[in-house]
């Protein structure tokens, strides 16, 4: 089953960084807050930020109980400074960062 599961992430993180013109976004739910993408960001474009507790109650049970584990600090993405190069989605082990296509006007 973990081969299995492997592949389904691999080739979901495949198709992500094959979009070329995408927009960077993180799962609050899964984020839990450990800086990796922090680190290799060329852009300077991630930041670690503390959710207030408003924003905590809008998270799924999932995020709300890694919160209760993990803590409160979550990645928070610049767009305005992201280039959606993807190594923040290669860094991340939660896989809670994800590329999807820009909605055209």
């Amino acid at each position: 089953m973990k081969g299995f599961k492997q592949l389904i992430l691999s080739n979901k993180l495949e198709q992500e960084l094959s979009i070329s013109n995408g927009i960077v976004s993180v799962d609050l739910s899964s984020c839990d807050g450990c800086g990796d993408c922090v680190e290799v960001c060329p852009q300077s474009a991630i930041s670690i930020i503390t959710l207030a507790d408003k924003e905590i109650k809008k998270l799924s049970f999932k995020g709300r109980l890694k919160v209760k584990i993990k803590g409160d600090y979550k990645a928070k993405i610049n767009t305005n400074l992201c280039t959606a190069c993807g190594l923040c989605i290669k860094q991340c082990h939660e896989f809670a960062i994800h590329k999807t296509k820009k909605l055209s006007c």
